[in-house]
């Protein structure tokens, strides 16, 4: 199904809800730190990384004429891309465990806007709706890690209770994360792809997304039963080869098969390439680290649709409860990529 990308209708939380989970955000981050991570409050979701590193983002001219604004103005080759390959949990687990994986991409436009791309491998969905649900969710998880399996029951009814989930939520959410974590085995984050949430640019609404490459070899190179069996993975492709990904964009078509309101709807619209990223070598330790101290959000350099208008909240917030370990700044940020100063006539 081929889309043009204009048409919808934005659908979101109001922005007294915004600040309530903005503020929600915090309270499990504390909560996981001090069950955790010793007290320390670190990322929301997707603490532990799994690698880091710096590739390089080519767009080419199949961009549709009617999103070449912002980020996507013009076509460039081998821009250089911050990229965080993380598990789904806001404290780290074994690889091994059933989890979400995502990657965050941040780059600087070569008009130097500064533009982030988040992705997770859910099969194109959320789990959840709407922002309320997936926040919802996380209450459950949340009290899962702090406090164990009864007191996770005991926070899902009470969910169900004060109505931020329905039982058809319930159902329909949790069946989602089983088949995308539980029933679903990450050989290698290399093969795994990753789509974000509904943004826009200009008139156009899409979805954006990556996909392995065609050059991807799809053999198992590491015994999978390692903690860290995913980041050993990374390293020996890397250590062999460049590891590379397309990046696609899927156009709104119509409100019933790539609704912009319903995250948990799978958008059927057509995939078009754009563009290729690739990660060439194993990252410098040091360089990881760097990485770690970036605050990324999907509303950074594109205009948030949907869901992604709460995301941008939350993960600001997000950020700002974990500065106390040392967010980079813009200007660091810059110098970790080797781009200049933006120039003003963009």
């Amino acid at each position: 199904m081929d889309g043009k990308g204009i048409g919808w209708e934005d659908h979101f939380e109001s922005d007294e809800v915004r600040r309530t989970l903005a503020e929600k955000v915090g309270d499990q981050q504390r909560r996981v730190a001090d069950a955790k991570l010793g007290g320390q409050v670190d990322r929301g979701q997707h603490q532990k990384r799994v690698l880091a590193a710096i590739g390089s983002l080519t767009l080419t001219d199949a961009v549709p004429p009617a999103m070449r604004l912002g980020p996507f103005a013009e076509p460039f080759a081998g821009l250089p891309v911050a990229c965080r390959f993380s598990n789904g949990q806001p404290c780290p687990f074994a690889d091994t465990e059933p989890d979400v994986r995502g990657v965050a991409l941040k780059f600087f436009s070569p008009k130097g806007i500064e533009s982030d791309l988040l992705m997770t491998n859910q099969g194109g969905r959320s789990h959840a709706r709407n922002a309320r649900e997936f926040m919802a969710f996380a209450d459950v998880l949340t009290e899962k890690i702090a406090s164990g399996a009864l007191s996770a029951l005991r926070e899902l009814a009470h969910e169900l209770r004060d109505g931020e989930l329905s039982v058809i939520d319930l159902i329909d959410g949790g069946t989602s994360l089983v088949q995308t974590t539980a029933l679903h085995h990450v050989h290698s984050l290399a093969t795994e792809s990753y789509w974000g949430s509904v943004v826009r640019l200009g008139d156009v609404a899409f979805k954006h997304s990556l996909h392995p490459h065609a050059e991807t070899s799809t053999q198992a190179l590491v015994a999978e039963s390692g903690a860290d069996y995913l980041r050993d993975d990374l390293l020996v492709r890397l250590g062999r080869a460049p590891v590379k990904w397309r990046m696609c964009v899927q156009l709104f078509a119509d409100s019933v098969s790539t609704p912009v309101g319903d995250a948990s709807v799978i958008w059927s619209s057509d995939l078009i390439d754009i563009g290729v990223l690739e990660i060439s070598g194993v990252p410098a330790s040091d360089i990881e680290s760097q990485i770690d101290r970036l605050a990324f959000n999907p509303t950074h350099g594109f205009e948030p649709l949907g869901m992604t208008h709460a995301r941008g909240d939350v993960y600001e917030a997000s950020a700002r409860n974990r500065s106390a370990r040392g967010l980079a700044t813009v200007e660091e940020t810059r110098r970790l990529l080797g781009v200049g100063a933006p120039d003003d006539s963009a």
